[in-house]
């Protein structure tokens, strides 16, 4: 068949198409005419019918109410003007009765052969009353106005309620034409629905009918399109995916697959030759297959440890996909850096943890030290006070010298529990690292330490340009002694333990991530001892977690002093142990605030006073009745209150040199409540925070508001007066 041929049959079978579709739009052409005729009809001849009707109607029933109103007042006035204003009423409404019985009565749309029924005889009888009267009465009368408005009135009433009727009567004929008029738009509505299902399915038999000329055409390209998609998917593809038959010899792998392990198709002929590559090890590669063999179906992740063709060993998730052939899909993912992420996030867990549980036993510690400091007062500072008045060979002297002693012993373990609550106050200056490693070193601590392990020696490395950090002496002395003294007895019978300094900055840049930036002095001690189990490494920094002896080798609190400290200084510890050796790394912050320089000694004998009146404000008698001795034997006048309350009714009442205050009372407001209090009392008093365990924010607002200085339980009287001298100098120089 020719070209033209095909035309013409092409023409023939699309003919009825075309012809259905003409009908169609000529349909829905003439739907839409009559459509608009009609509506047009009922907009233009109906509402403004209705109208005009209903207005003539309210006109004459308006001219019935104004002879009514009129026939009223005549009826009242009986004088000739009202009488004559009657007659002009009653012709204005006799003339629109009349109009309106000629125009609409015949129509009767509106009731109006009924309101004229009513309206038209009360009319004629008002006009016949008002020519000739009623009954022999004068037109004019008050007999026949009154009967012609009670005529009139009957008559309007009737008329309204007609008028009413009239009005619904209206409203009904409008609904049925909106009726009539919402059949219309349904049935165009459905028209219209009609027309366009039939043209789209009709266009659709066209695209189909054009459509299967082309689709036979486009097959082949959007095959190999389809194919060259797949395949760019394939290696662009971050995971590495490898494709293997039913024999599983390789079929493809993609560029992820080089790009994680570095082998490529030529290393890989099949399935055998990879484990051989991958896990060179053969104990491992035995495992690696046992595991995929059992655990590999249904696409279940397994995770290795691959030998790279490079060399470098990466931990690997494997997946595999069974095909419906036989076949299988291999894919795997890099996840080394996941791991270590992991790793890392369940380490700072565990660190979190752990400080979780410091803070709860710092607080339990907190309290029993407070209780304790107090009970130790009178073991500490009443042997202080007896010492003084006894004579060097007194035999007394040596049994509390024992006492005093005992109780500064205990005194240094409830230290330790205030160190692991972390809430007393530590007042902290710019110190030298070096200058405190030396002066333990020289100290009875360390001497007594050497001769109980002989055959330890000691290696000391100081870097001489040491930064200078900023803490408290006493706390970073005794992190030092906790470590060389757990070195030392880790070490076995003979070994070295080593004490180094160095500095240490951090930058952005650095492998210590764990660090923020910055500049640290560094603390070193490593020791030559057996080295701690990974599995204690964790709980080392525990309260009372000790391999040693308990009561012989230590009470179990000396590692966690050591990091309340660190965590106090704002530093940080490592612990790095093997078999051989462990090593305590601590990082202090740097500061470049000047050292102070150290107070001499003073003499005992120029620290007394001069009949001052020292206030003492504590909540427990005992304590009160110490202080206040400890005052007398000094020289001082003293005075004790219970409470916070007292205190500052004292202090209205007498002014006093000092006040000496507890900084926990119960019942009763605080020692920083008490001074906020005194101060509003006695402007710039003197004061001396004294506390067996205080918040460290409580104590450090106290001594911001003007407090002298921070003394801890139990009192000793030399630090009583050492620290009351300095603030009655002033007032002894005027």
């Amino acid at each position: 068949m020719n070209f033209f041929g095909k035309q013409h049959l092409f023409a023939f079978a699309h003919g009825p198409l075309v012809a259905a579709i003409v009908a169609i739009l000529l349909c829905s052409t003439g739907a839409i005419v009559y459509t608009n005729k009609t509506l047009q009809s009922i907009e233009e001849n109906l509402p403004s019918t209705l109208l005009i009707e209903l207005n003539s109607l309210s006109a004459a029933l308006d001219s019935l109410n104004s002879v009514a109103t009129s026939a009223r007042i005549a009826a009242v006035a009986a004088d000739e003007v009202h009488v004559a204003r009657l007659r002009a009423d009653v012709d204005t409404a006799h003339r629109l009765i009349v109009d309106l019985r000629n125009t609409y009565v015949k129509d009767n749309l509106i009731h109006a052969s009924s309101f004229h029924a009513v309206a038209a005889p009360a009319i004629v009888d008002v006009r016949i009353w008002l020519a000739e009267g009623v009954s022999g009465w004068s037109p004019d009368s008050h007999v026949t106005l009154n009967v012609i408005a009670s005529r009139i009135s009957e008559a309007f009433a009737k008329a309204s309620a007609i008028k009413a009727n009239s009005q619904s009567a209206a409203q009904m004929i409008l609904d049925s034409q909106r009726q009539r008029l919402e059949t219309f738009q349904l049935s165009v509505n459905a028209l219209f629905i009609f027309t366009v299902l039939l043209v789209c399915l009709l266009v659709f038999l066209l695209i189909r009918q054009r459509s299967a000329t082309i689709r036979e055409s486009e097959a082949k390209a959007e095959l190999q399109r389809q194919h060259d998609l797949l395949d760019s998917l394939l290696q662009s593809v971050p995971q590495g995916i490898a494709v293997w038959d039913r024999t599983r010899n390789l079929l493809t792998l993609n560029t992820g697959f080089t790009a994680i392990t570095g082998y490529g198709s030529g290393d890989l002929t099949n399935m055998h030759s990879w484990p051989s590559r991958a896990y060179p090890d053969p104990v491992y590669r035995q495992t690696v297959i046992a595991h995929w063999k059992n655990n590999s179906r249904n696409g279940a992740a397994c995770q290795y440890q691959v030998t790279c063709k490079d060399g470098l060993v990466k931990d690997i998730e494997f997946r595999a996909v069974p095909l419906p052939d036989g076949g299988l899909i291999t894919t795997l993912s890099d996840v080394t850096e996941r791991n270590r992420r992991e790793k890392e996030l369940e380490e700072s867990r565990r660190i979190e943890a752990r400080a979780k549980k410091m803070e709860s036993l710092g607080l339990l510690a907190g309290g029993v030290a407070h209780d304790l400091n107090n009970i130790l007062s009178g073991i500490v500072s009443y042997p202080d006070l007896l010492l003084l008045d006894l004579k060097a060979d007194d035999k007394l002297r040596r049994p509390i010298e024992l006492i005093r002693e005992s109780g500064l012993r205990a005194a240094a373990i409830v230290s330790d529990l205030l160190t692991v609550a972390r809430g007393v106050a530590v007042e902290k200056e710019p110190l030298d690292l070096n200058a405190i490693v030396e002066e333990y070193l020289r100290s009875p601590e360390f001497e007594t330490l050497s001769r109980h392990h002989p055959g330890v020696e000691l290696a000391c490395n100081l870097d001489l340009t040491l930064f200078t950090i900023i803490g408290s002496r006493a706390h970073i002395r005794k992190v030092l002694m906790n470590l060389v003294t757990n070195a030392a007895e880790a070490t076995d019978s003979s070994g070295v333990v080593s004490i180094a300094t160095a500095n240490r900055e951090i930058d952005r840049d650095a492998e210590d991530v764990e660090l923020p930036e910055g500049r640290y002095a560094m603390l070193t001690v490593t020791d030559q001892g057996k080295g701690i189990a990974d599995q204690d490494q964790e709980k080392i920094f525990e309260p009372f977690y000790s391999k040693k002896v308990m009561g012989r080798s230590g009470t179990g609190l000396g590692l966690t002093v050591v990091w309340n400290v660190i965590q106090d200084h704002h530093g940080f510890i490592r612990v790095s142990s093997s078999g051989q050796e462990t090593t305590f790394c601590v990082f202090l912050p740097a500061t470049s605030l000047p050292l102070r320089q150290q107070p001499a000694t003073v003499d005992m004998s120029i620290l007394r006073g001069n009949g001052e009146l020292i206030l003492v404000v504590d909540d427990t008698d005992t304590q009160r009745q110490i202080t206040s001795s400890m005052l007398t034997q000094l020289g001082y006048r003293a005075a004790s209150v219970t409470d916070g309350e007292e205190a500052v009714q004292f202090v209205r009442n007498q002014a006093v040199a000092v006040v000496i205050l507890d900084m926990i009372m119960s019942p009763g407001i605080s020692g920083r409540e008490t001074y906020e209090r005194l101060l509003r009392v006695s402007p710039g008093q003197k004061a001396l925070i004294v506390s067996g365990y205080a918040e460290t924010d409580d104590v450090r607002e106290t001594l911001q508001m003007g407090a002298a200085a921070f003394l801890k339980k139990p009192l000793l009287i030399k630090d009583l007066a050492l620290a009351l001298q300095p603030l009655l100098a002033d007032s002894r120089q005027a």
